[in-house]
């Protein structure tokens, strides 16, 4: 990685990239792509920074770019939509700006290669399949709806579903018209990035969620909630009802009704972290 400023990286590969755009006279190509990517990236930092999420970085990718935010779960699922939205609204509006200008540009073919630039973004970030935006927006009301980590589920079966839709669509253009195999090569990169995200995903949530008392320092109060469980429940079950936007206070029950204890939520996630993700709420210490 090449360093330009605090969070801006430029990909290695990036440099050879560009060499053969010169080479090959397509350097114009390559700038628009890029341009309209690099704006697209930054509708998304400027959300970010409006709605006070940290940045970690901007890479520069062989082909593309990548926005990192600081954490590896979003604490506020509106938050996230926001973000992501962000990118897709602003290849809509591009497109908007193309169309108005559209008798003055048309015979233009950079302004053909911009345009359909930006409908290829559009619709392709709109597919419900993350790391893709519209996967992140999916994701995101799901886990207003369900909570958590039932979202990371929801949501890995509706890629699932949309990625063998994409992998069909190719495959018969492929046979019936003998076009590329771009939508193949599309679908295999989703079902990669995906088999990728679902390792340990369900830890990687807990583990976030432990930081309920640094979010406390940070933002001063959070909504909190109560909620009573028998202690035969499993706690799986449990952390399904777990969500990054409140913290939860855990009274475990006994047959007659009796509290046994009451635990917080971070030392609920704890003892599961610690005795394994099938325990009993009795198990919880």
């Amino acid at each position: 990685m090449i360093k330009i400023t605090r969070f801006f990286y430029i990909h290695l590969l990036v440099l050879p990239l560009i060499a053969v755009a010169f080479f090959t006279k397509s350097q114009m190509t390559f700038f628009i792509a890029y341009g309209v990517v690099l704006i697209h990236e930054l509708c998304h930092l400027l959300a970010a920074l409006c709605l006070n999420v940290k940045v970690y970085s901007i890479i520069v990718m062989p082909f593309g770019m990548t926005l990192r935010l600081d954490s590896s779960v979003m604490r506020s699922p509106k938050k996230e939509a926001a973000i992501a939205l962000a990118g897709p609204l602003s290849n809509a509006l591009m497109l908007l700006f193309g169309f108005c200008l559209f008798d003055v540009y048309a015979p233009s073919l950079n302004f053909y290669l911009f345009m359909v630039i930006n409908g290829a973004l559009l619709v392709l970030n709109l597919i419900p399949v993350p790391p893709l935006d519209g996967g992140r927006i999916v994701r995101a009301a799901v886990i207003h709806h369900a909570g958590l980590i039932p979202a990371a589920k929801i949501t890995r079966r509706i890629s699932y579903v949309f990625i063998g839709l994409i992998c069909v669509m190719g495959v018969l253009l492929l046979i019936l018209f003998r076009g590329n195999p771009s939508l193949i090569m599309i679908g295999a990169f989703l079902f990669y990035s995906l088999a990728d995200e679902k390792k340990n995903s369900d830890i990687l949530i807990m583990r976030e969620m432990i930081y309920e008392k640094e979010k406390l320092k940070s933002d001063s109060l959070i909504p909190s909630k109560m909620i009573c469980v028998h202690q035969n429940t499993p706690a799986k079950r449990i952390l399904r009802k777990l969500n990054l936007s409140t913290f939860y206070i855990i009274s475990i029950i006994d047959d007659n009704m009796r509290i046994l204890r009451t635990v917080t939520e971070s030392d609920f996630i704890r003892s599961v972290t610690a005795k394994g993700y099938g325990i009993l709420s009795k198990d919880v210490v």
